[in-house]
């Protein structure tokens, strides 16, 4: 059987706390052991790019998803996307498997789980402080509905996956979150290899 070779992609400031909005925490330790969890098993990583840092710059408030559902930063976010998902595309058509997308928890373009938000004194969305009232239906942040969108185009369905950077790392959220990603890795194989196995034995049974 062929050596499985295996890359997921995340939202930007994950890797890079940096690009984040200026008032909000850095959470270097979240970067640190997701980077060593998945380099640990020799899985790369692509690190998609930040659409509100490059529309914005650094010095940017806070937004709720409403302020960025438009037709111009919705198009903006598919510019900035596109060689990135032609790269997805070339790795997987060589032997390369996308395991998943990780969203950043309380992200307007990043989350998976964007839900309710209040409503500033403006009428206008705005994000939730206290993360424990957030709706956890799933509603995509912009980008990564925009990503979604991108790759369903290609063909490509996979699992995405939000990034606890609000929890502390010991929190239940936090091991929760490194529990599903043991599952769906061992899943993904699992499943690759009961593939390869019935694949061979077709062709055994050809040849005779």
């Amino acid at each position: 059987m062929s050596k499985k070779r295996y890359f997921i992609i995340v939202s930007h400031c994950l890797l890079n706390p940096s690009t984040r909005v200026h008032l909000l925490g850095r959470r270097y330790q979240v970067a640190e052991k997701v980077t060593s969890y998945f380099l640990s098993k020799h899985i790369s990583i692509i690190q998609l790019p930040c659409p509100e840092f490059t529309a914005m710059g650094y010095w940017r408030n806070p937004q709720g998803r409403q302020q960025y559902d438009n037709v111009f930063f919705r198009k903006h976010c598919r510019e900035s996307l596109e060689s990135y998902v032609d790269m997805i595309c070339e790795l997987q058509n060589n032997a390369n498997t996308l395991l998943c997308f990780i969203g950043i928890q309380g992200s307007p373009n990043c989350s998976i789980y964007w839900g309710k938000h209040k409503e500033n004194k403006h009428k206008t969305e705005s994000m939730v402080e206290d993360e424990k009232s957030q709706d956890q239906t799933t509603v995509y942040g912009v980008m990564t509905e925009v990503l979604d969108e991108m790759l369903n185009e290609r063909g490509i369905s996979i699992p995405y996956i939000e990034a606890p950077v609000k929890e502390s790392m010991d929190s239940e959220r936090t091991i929760d979150f490194f529990h599903h990603l043991d599952n769906l890795l061992e899943t993904k194989k699992q499943y690759e290899t009961n593939i390869e196995c019935e694949q061979e034995e077709r062709g055994t049974k050809e040849v005779k």
